[in-house]
């Protein structure tokens, strides 16, 4: 057995479809101020084996890390599934609580329907918003770095979360 490659140094994009590339820039560009750092366009699409057009374009954000979208030819938006929207989020962080205010104020004044500020247990604090690709978006603020307390916190939520699980009836189908 081989030994773990080096954990990864971090993220480098995220990908979403989009139905209005030019929509997606302008608000990613002008409203988040992610500058489109790369396209890269395709004609052919591997999965079916056919002739479909691609734009897969590339929005950075300031420590380099990239959101990025697809614009497929003839593919929309699958409908809403029975996944809580709050469940599949895209959560990016800001250096302090000034500035999660400062973006909660610009969110309102672009018209950005954005929640208050959630406190999540004194660590983070958060703001969300949807983008117009449905996506939901979090800027957050760790106000205090993780330790080993947290972790070992995790460990044992998680395993009474297994046990727990474990008895439920809902896992007996």
């Amino acid at each position: 057995m081989s030994a773990m490659p080096k954990v990864a140094a971090g993220l480098n994009h995220v990908a979403y479809l989009t139905e209005d590339t030019a929509k997606t820039k302008r608000f990613y560009s002008e409203i988040l101020g992610f500058p489109l750092v790369a396209a890269v366009r395709n004609d052919y699409d591997p999965e079916s084996d056919s002739n479909r057009r691609s734009l897969h374009t590339f929005f950075a954000m300031g420590s380099g890390e990239v959101i990025a979208f697809f614009e497929i030819e003839g593919v929309k938006h699958p409908p809403k599934d029975d996944v809580p929207t709050w469940a599949r989020h895209f959560a990016m962080g800001v250096e302090s609580r000034q500035q999660l205010d400062d973006w909660h104020a610009r969110l309102k004044e672009h018209g950005v329907p954005v929640t208050d500020v959630v406190d999540h247990d004194g660590i983070w604090y958060s703001i969300y918003f949807m983008d117009p690709n449905n996506v939901l978006l979090e800027f957050t603020y760790q106000a205090r770095e993780l330790d080993a307390d947290d972790a070992s916190k995790a460990e044992t939520m998680l395993e009474e979360w297994n046990a727990t699980r474990a008895s439920s009836p809902a896992d007996n189908k």
